[in-house]
């Protein structure tokens, strides 16, 4: 097993670096000097994430336990997965931000959630 922080990675699991190269070679053309990153989320900072979710839809108006449960899942994975934030330099507009999730296990880029 791997540490990273306060994470224990399995080895069948992809580590931080691997989880930037698999996003880098997906996109085919980023561009140099690009700022990358990554964040592990585990199974307790999913399950962290799904409760913050099932609150912030609570608080909107979205009081049915079903369709609250069926919104989280739709929005957050299950399975652990790698952040991948990609700084892209944006010329007079600033940075530009993209986000792109890596299964940990799978090395697959997952699609985007359902807004």
């Amino acid at each position: 097993m791997s540490t990273y922080g306060n994470q224990t990675v399995k080895e069948k699991e992809i580590d931080q670096k691997a989880a930037i190269m698999i996003v880098i070679e997906h996109l085919g053309d980023v561009p140099p000097g690009t700022k990358c990153s990554a964040v592990l989320f585990d199974r307790e900072r999913i399950r962290r994430e799904q409760e913050f979710h099932a609150q912030l839809y609570s608080e909107t108006g979205v009081h049915d336990p079903e369709v609250r449960r069926a919104m989280v899942a739709a929005n957050v994975a299950d399975e652990p997965y790698w952040l991948v934030s990609l700084k892209f330099s944006g010329g007079a507009s600033g940075e530009i931000t993209r986000l792109h999730r890596v299964d940990a296990r799978t090395r697959k880029v997952l699609p985007e959630p359902a807004s």
